[in-house]
């Protein structure tokens, strides 16, 4: 697993203080207390807009943002990256390193269908940790900004697209399918502690239930 080698032209390589960002976000006391705990340095690293990639803007997005996140250890908590996510407008794609390790983690960010003012951010998905200097992809092939950043996102999903299905549709079924995983976690957790057979039962057939609805949503 890799990702896509980002042209020189679309370097920034700004450092953003941690304090600027929790402060800016009103965060709480103990996301604070990761963000100095979990990270080393923020790098707002690349801008990827027409005048650094030559791809036309679109109405949904004018520019992608890069920022690199230098870890202490390969973990950070998704709150953290929704915290930077609320605090920049334009959608951001996340590249966490680690001893040598790199993993690349985004949300889809979207306008707000209720305020324009607003984003709506999904739940976060990831590559897997791969090495810093292995070999990187070229970028695909798309029209626009809107297209390089679906490109982005759909590299990171558990679940391939489907034919025909859009970025939305195929953002709200990885979630579902998450949802679900989740939920047979917790209720494989209650097995082990339920005694009584009946309730062992129900719970029993609730795990086969969302199995089926889990393998309907991850099909192609």
């Amino acid at each position: 697993m890799s990702f896509y080698q980002l042209p020189e032209k679309t370097q920034y390589g700004r450092i953003v203080p941690k304090n600027k960002i929790y402060e800016h976000a009103g965060t709480s006391a103990k996301l604070k207390e990761i963000f100095v705990r979990d990270i080393e340095k923020i790098i707002w690293s690349h801008k990827l807009s027409p005048e650094t990639l030559n791809l036309p803007a679109s109405d949904e997005i004018k520019e992608i943002q890069i920022f690199t996140i230098v870890l202490k250890e390969q973990l950070l908590s998704n709150d953290v990256l929704a915290t930077v996510d609320r605090a920049i407008p334009s959608p951001i794609v996340f590249a966490l390193e680690s001893n040598g390790k790199k993993s690349y983690r985004a949300a889809y960010k979207r306008t707000s269908d209720a305020d324009k003012n607003k984003r709506v951010i999904s739940s976060y998905f990831e590559t897997s940790w791969f090495d810093k200097d292995m070999q990187y992809q070229d970028l695909p092939m798309v029209l626009n900004l809107t297209g390089l950043y679906h490109a982005f996102l759909e590299m990171m999903m558990p679940l391939p697209k489907r034919k025909n299905e859009t970025l939305i549709m195929h953002v709200t079924r990885v979630d579902e399918w998450g949802n679900k995983e989740k939920e047979v976690l917790k209720l494989n957790s209650r097995l082990k502690k339920e005694k009584q057979f009946n309730r062992r039962v129900e719970i029993n057939q609730s795990i086969k239930n969302l199995k089926r609805e889990i393998n309907k949503l991850a099909s192609g």
